[in-house]
């Protein structure tokens, strides 16, 4: 894979030096989950450009973007679609305040399909600049619709260990990863955590048979409530398929068994499809595999494939009738000064018109059934103690052992490795915690692209033994 020429002949007339953008980047630039001290020897990994799936690094070397950026671009860079529904919207309204009743166009076109496509004609959605805080704002709401019917005790929310919900507020303390929570406390201590439907270290015991065990059938959540006191939970955040925790995929039945203890215990469920929204799965949602409606939907990243960031909650009929008639005593104090920003929304407008039109969710589940079976193949890798997938997302367990599933040691950095051999060799991949190797690739890969990433991860697996 050559430079792009005309990338790179862009670069130098604009008098990019590599140089001199490392030493400004080391000078100024925070970036999230990174070592600084190593990246003053390494440098920071700059990209000037992006084709298909396909990132163009400032050296000239093209990677596939087995990332899709963060779990976002996916329908793959230079699309002049969403570029022209940016560039048209900004001539005409650049920004609108949906504060006291402001509104433009796409965002009322934006809210109206979302709802249609979600939790039904009836529903509202909330929009945000992201989603840290979509869910921040369902969490929030779930308080607040209790507080306001008269359960003020009703505030405390369960999520899962290994959860990602966010790192703002609230959303903090629901991600069940003790790396974003451990030196940010205070917390909001009205959170609390349930044992993940985690099948290969399952908390009630490996191996996990699903249908039999309390945590895959829902039994652990729901003694976790009781335990609590019903009168006591606001709700409970649940990722479909969980995602910076490891690629956890629960089992048939599991969204659908949460959904019952919730319904039955009086508690609002949120499902948090920030990742799994917009045909990651191969689905348009993942809460669609058990043909679950929650009480609040949240979303943001695929909603305009990273072009622009945007986010929101989808609230069910019945909470957004509620919320329309309680603002004449109090209107909702809740907001973000680019929540429904006009820009965003038309492309996300575009977008869904881009996943519909090139029937996207279909072509997620026929790369999905390729990408499963080309990861299985990873199993003849002494170090893989399990594969998972689902569509488009997947992880890659590394194990010190695998018969007894015992982990490398912390310092053995063994995924960090692995992820670097694999950029040298063409693949941009990111190590999770507990070495599992995550690969979730724009939407619109293809067959052949898959296979060169997963061939590229065994490669650089047997490369750092």
């Amino acid at each position: 894979m050559g430079p792009s020429s005309d990338l790179l002949s862009g670069m130098r007339k604009e008098g990019a030096r590599p140089e001199a953008l490392n030493a400004a980047d080391l000078a100024h630039l925070i970036h999230p989950l990174t070592d600084h001290m190593k990246l003053s020897s390494t440098g920071a990994q700059i990209a000037v450009g992006g084709e298909g799936c396909e990132l163009v690094m400032i050296d000239g070397q093209r990677l596939l973007d087995g990332l899709a950026g963060l779990w976002t671009v996916n329908l793959g860079y230079g699309r002049e679609d969403l570029v022209e529904a940016a560039t048209k919207q900004m001539k005409s309204l650049p920004y609108c305040s949906t504060f006291g009743g402001g509104a433009s166009i796409p965002a009322i076109e934006l809210a109206e399909r979302i709802a249609q496509m979600t939790l039904g004609a009836d529903s509202g959605v909330f929009f945000t600049s992201g989603g840290s805080e979509a869910n921040e704002t369902a969490i929030k709401l779930a308080r607040y619709y209790w507080r306001r019917n008269g359960w003020p005790d009703k505030q405390i929310v369960l999520a899962h260990e290994r959860a990602y919900h966010g790192l703002v507020g609230s959303a903090t303390a629901a991600t069940g990863l003790a790396a974003y929570r451990q030196d940010f406390s205070p917390l909001d201590e009205y959170v609390r955590h349930v044992p993940p439907p985690y099948q290969y270290r399952c908390s009630a015991g490996v191996p996990c048979e699903a249908g039999s065990c309390p945590v895959c059938r829902g039994e652990a959540l729901e003694q976790r409530i009781e335990a609590l006191g019903e009168e006591n939970v606001a709700a409970v955040i649940v990722e479909p398929v969980m995602g910076a925790g490891g690629v956890i995929v629960p089992p048939d039945g599991y969204l659908a068994a949460v959904r019952d203890v919730c319904s039955r215990h009086d508690v609002l469920l949120i499902t948090d499809e920030v990742i799994t929204g917009f045909g990651r799965t191969g689905r348009w949602f993942g809460c669609d595999r058990d043909d679950v409606k929650p009480d609040f939907l949240t979303f943001a990243k695929g909603v305009t494939s990273g072009y622009m960031p945007l986010g929101g909650a989808v609230v069910s009929g019945e909470i957004w009738e509620w919320l329309r008639e309680s603002s004449a005593e109090l209107p909702l104090m809740h907001g973000f000064t680019h929540g429904g920003h006009p820009v965003a929304c038309a492309v996300a407008l575009a977008c869904l018109d881009a996943l519909e039109n090139e029937n996207i969710v279909g072509h997620v589940q026929e790369r999905g059934r390729h990408l499963a079976r080309e990861l299985a193949g990873l199993l003849d890798l002494e170090e893989v103690g399990e594969v998972r997938s689902e569509g488009l997302v997947a992880g890659v367990e590394l194990v010190a052992d695998r018969e007894t599933r015992a982990r490398f040691p912390a310092d053995r950095r063994r995924s960090a490795q692995v992820v670097q051999v694999a950029q040298e060799r063409g693949l941009r991949i990111r190590p999770l915690l507990d070495d599992i190797l995550l690969l979730a690739p724009p939407l619109v890969i293809s067959d052949e692209q898959l296979s060169f990433a997963v061939g590229v991860i065994a490669e650089s697996i047997i490369a750092t033994r």
